[in-house]
């Protein structure tokens, strides 16, 4: 990224300083063309998130961690028991879930009433 400062003069006399009105301008127009090069810069950012969710990106390479409980990261998909199955659409489900996974409180009772 290449701006081009206008840079300020500060020397030991008149003849080699800014004046209060020069110092200004310049302030104002370096800080100017900070402000278009970080538009741009955002605007170009954004194009390229918005084209990553649905283009590969060239040339880039991504490392996503598997997450756990102590950071996020991505998941993995399973039809088995006791696992989550993750749709197409990205909606997460329990696939089936064994009795034997059950846990309840001390005093509490789970009635399992066969209707016979």
């Amino acid at each position: 990224m290449n701006f081009v400062y206008e840079l300020l003069r500060a020397g030991k006399t008149a003849a080699d300083s800014d004046t209060g009105s020069q110092v200004a301008r310049k302030v104002n127009e370096n800080f100017e063309k900070v402000k278009e090069a970080l538009n741009t810069m955002d605007q170009s950012l954004e194009t390229k998130v918005k084209d990553a969710v649905t283009q590969a990106v060239e040339d880039v390479t991504f490392e996503v961690p598997i997450g756990d409980s102590e950071k996020a990261g991505i998941v993995k998909s399973s039809d088995q028991e006791n696992k989550v199955s993750i749709a197409g659409d990205g909606i997460m489900e329990v696939v089936s879930l064994n009795v034997n996974k059950l846990v309840q409180d001390e005093n509490t009772f789970i009635v399992l009433d066969g209707n016979s």
